[in-house]
């Protein structure tokens, strides 16, 4: 018989049960894995997107405080902070070419430092000084407004800072007339490769006369007043454009760029108009305001000489002397403590002449003044004037009864008539934090009374007025400044005008 073929079945071999457990099991994982990297992939867009969200969003509009129901946020903190910086590092750079240059090595640089916490501003900590320029600068916002009507427009802040772009004359070398030097309108700074830092635009400061705290007052020297530069108004358009445009580049560095060669702030032009140029404006116009039926030009004063001891023994046995005919200018040079010392730091002696200074607004020690004020013409007191210096023999050389004051005097009432006022409108303010409620800078010490052309036994550098805005303090290339921003800071105060200039090189 013939072998028969066997036929293979097409139909599908069952599975057994272990066979299907180990096939859904295997499903499973793979579904199980989908599920995961799906719920991990979500779980990250979520992540990112919250934290696009916390830095764009949230983070900038947090409240870093609050003046009478309006929120300072976050935003403005970050642009004001940036600028704080921004000056710190100009200032840093400058000392260590001067100290490069004077041949004093530089053992650590500061720059690098500055430069990370101006690239990190976003997250830093929250700086408490910082938080009261803030603060102080939405009270006069709101204070200024409410008492003068004070709004200025974008084209108002813009032609005020033109001002403080504009170059200033050159006084001549010589007493011949006085020329302005002319500059031309379309002037740019070129950095060279060899230059050491990059020139900076940074504010400096005009000088107002704020006498210390017990300096002596005197007229100043009469100067003339120089003719404007030819294209001063073209040149500041064209400086003011120049710099607004760098600062809104980023906070990296920039090489070659004249403002940014360590970085910058990244503000916009409307960002420095309201947050470094409208405190300046609103300060000079209130100022003024104020100063408009307030300010004295001419009151009574009195011209004194002192004689200045140690102990009232001493001091009451020089008036027995004075009283027995002996010369008050001849006792002062040779026995007044602060004469003698004078004397040892090779100065000349000069009879403890003070100059003339009104009652008020004299900025000497004020039991000094009370003492000397009821003195006649030509007399001097007859017990010694106790003041935290020792004790004084005053003598009142002359009275006059309406002497004009000086620039310096009549600038310190302008000042006094602004911190007063300021400091009425932040006292009546709602303010949180509460350490924000606090004035920013602190008055000068009281210093000894101090002839004309002495040499103090106690000197300060003027400060500005309690209660003033703390104003952004940058630095030249000329001139460098040390003390905290912002002052000023650094920080309008008084009629102080801010003036942004590229510098060259030392």
């Amino acid at each position: 018989m013939a072998n028969k073929k066997k036929v293979q079945s097409s139909a599908p071999v069952p599975l057994t049960r272990g066979q299907l457990s180990r096939a859904e099991r295997e499903r499973q994982r793979v579904r199980n894995l989908y599920t995961a990297a799906i719920a991990l992939g979500t779980m990250l867009l979520l992540i990112l997107g919250f934290a696009v969200i916390f830095t764009f969003l949230i983070r900038p509009n947090q409240e870093v405080a609050n003046v009478n129901g309006k929120s300072i946020n976050r935003a403005a903190y970050n642009a004001i902070r940036r600028y704080q910086l921004f000056q710190q590092i100009q200032q840093a750079a400058l000392q260590e070419q001067f100290q490069s240059q004077s041949g004093t090595s530089v053992t650590t640089s500061q720059v690098p430092g500055l430069q990370q916490q101006l690239q990190n501003v976003e997250s830093e900590p929250i700086d408490a000084e910082t938080v009261k320029t803030l603060v102080d600068y939405e009270v006069l916002r709101q204070a200024s407004t409410a008492d003068f009507n004070l709004n200025p427009s974008a084209e108002q802040l813009r032609e005020y800072a033109y001002e403080a772009f504009e170059p200033q004359p050159t006084p001549p070398p010589s007493d011949e007339t006085p020329t302005a030097t002319a500059m031309p309108p379309t002037e740019t700074v070129v950095v060279t490769a060899t230059s050491s830092i990059t020139p900076t635009a940074t504010q400096t400061r005009t000088p107002t006369a704020t006498a210390t705290r017990g300096s002596p007052t005197s007229t100043p020297t009469a100067t003339a007043t120089l003719p404007p530069v030819p294209g001063a108004r073209q040149t500041a358009e064209v400086r003011y454009r120049d710099y607004t445009r760098s600062i809104d580049m980023g906070t990296e560095p920039k090489l070659g760029d004249p403002y940014c060669g360590f970085g910058c702030p990244d503000l916009t032009e409307s960002e420095y108009l309201s947050l470094i140029i409208e405190p300046g404006y609103r300060t000079e116009k209130v100022t003024d305001e104020l100063a408009a039926t307030e300010v004295m030009t001419q009151v009574e004063q009195i011209h004194a000489q002192h004689i200045l001891t140690d102990t009232p023994e001493g001091a009451q046995a020089l008036i027995v002397q004075l009283n027995q005919g002996a010369d008050f200018t001849e006792l002062a040079n040779t026995q007044s403590s602060e004469q003698l010392q004078n004397i040892q730091q090779g100065l000349q002696p000069n009879g403890g002449d003070l100059g003339w200074f009104p009652r008020e607004g004299s900025n000497l020690v004020p039991e000094f003044v009370e003492g000397a004020w009821p003195v006649a013409e030509g007399e001097y007191t007859k017990t010694p004037v106790r003041t935290t210096f020792g004790y004084h023999i005053i003598k009142v050389v002359e009275r006059d009864p309406a002497r004009p004051l000086s620039e310096t005097q009549i600038e310190t009432q302008r000042q006094q008539l602004y911190s007063d006022w300021f400091t009425e409108a932040k006292s009546k303010a709602q303010i949180t934090p509460a350490f924000a409620q606090q004035p920013t800078p602190t008055p000068p010490p009281l210093v000894e009374p101090t002839p004309q052309g002495g040499n103090p036994t106690a000197t300060t550098a003027p400060a500005p007025a309690e209660g003033t805005p703390a104003a952004t303090q940058p630095v030249t290339g000329t001139e460098v400044t040390t003390g905290t921003t912002g002052t000023d800071q650094d920080a309008p105060a008084g009629t102080e005008r801010n003036t942004p200039e590229p510098s060259p090189s030392p």
